[in-house]
């Protein structure tokens, strides 16, 4: 046998009691959610939800609670690119970090990216991504993260405004509606729902206001009976950005009616349509009879 390999092998003989004994340790002292002991120390990572493009800089904040223990590094992340890498025992300048981090306001607890002045569209693509701080304690190793997701966008100021929406209307009318958005970037995606039913997108347009973006979404249609159960209908147009989970709901609703004549009768037929062939009969006997009646008074 050759003598190298006569070496490796007793080399891993030795060492296979002390990895297998180092398995058995930590199948038998994990978490009881089976998470890696450093997920006890991360608590959160506190990033904004959605950041304004225009903004100058995007600040995040690491929570953890070494519990005593003494801290190795704290790594922080875009994706799988490394921003920085925090160590106590070295200068701020010295740590691995990348362009747009700010090192004077970055640390163990904080993360700093420093944005564009004027490119608001590089902004977007810098600030926007998901983000992980990753704790490392000093001499178990132990490592735990958490992570945050941040969207940018300049978000609407207001509801959708819908014009065009009549206080009533006859069967046959015609329903032409339009929908506009409040400036936002991206542009914002409108849906009309006529009594809470998703209506088919047509007839789109956008149009630049400064930074931002107004949308613009049209719906014309014949109205039926069906379209007013009860005597009534609503609709109603909401605005959602792609990409961008809103704390809100963007919508704008509007009531309209059927016109006196259309509405009894749309209350009316549904009845008369449920009675019984032989109740009809009754009524038509009815009518002959009062014929009758004022046919034998006009004889007198």
């Amino acid at each position: 046998m050759n003598l190298s390999a006569e070496h490796h092998r007793r080399r891993t003989c030795r060492w296979m009691p002390t990895a297998l004994a180092l398995m058995l340790l930590a199948l038998t002292t994990g978490s009881a959610s089976n998470a890696p002991p450093g997920i006890r120390y991360v608590k959160k990572l506190h990033a904004p939800n959605v950041v304004d493009p225009r903004s100058t800089k995007l600040q995040m904040r690491c929570e953890y609670d070494l519990k005593g223990n003494e801290l190795y590094t704290v790594g922080w992340y875009k994706g799988d690119e490394q921003l920085l890498l925090y160590s106590p025992s070295k200068r701020p300048e010295d740590n691995v970090h990348k362009e747009h981090v700010s090192i004077e306001h970055s640390n163990a607890e904080q993360l700093t990216l420093l944005g564009h002045q004027d490119d608001m569209r590089a902004n977007m693509e810098l600030y926007q991504g998901t983000y992980t701080c990753e704790v490392t304690l000093e001499r178990s190793f132990d490592t735990g993260y958490a992570s945050a997701n941040v969207s940018v966008a300049i978000l609407p100021q207001k509801n959708p405004v819908l014009d065009g929406v009549q206080n009533h209307y006859q069967i046959g009318e015609y329903l032409d509606a339009t929908c506009t958005s409040a400036p936002s970037l991206p542009p914002a995606e409108l849906t009309f729902y006529l009594n809470n039913q998703e209506m088919p997108s047509r007839d789109k347009s956008q149009q630049p206001i400064g930074d931002a973006t107004v949308s613009r979404l049209s719906l014309s249609m014949p109205l039926q009976r069906q379209h007013f159960p009860g005597g009534s209908m609503n609709l109603t147009c909401r605005a959602t950005l792609p990409g961008v989970e809103l704390d809100r709901d963007y919508r704008t609703t509007k009531l309209a009616t059927l016109a006196a004549n259309n509405q009894r009768l749309a209350q009316e037929l549904p009845r008369m349509s449920s009675t019984s062939a032989g109740t009809s009969r009754c009524l038509v006997s009815w009518i002959l009879a009062i014929l009758g009646i004022t046919a034998a008074c006009a004889t007198l």
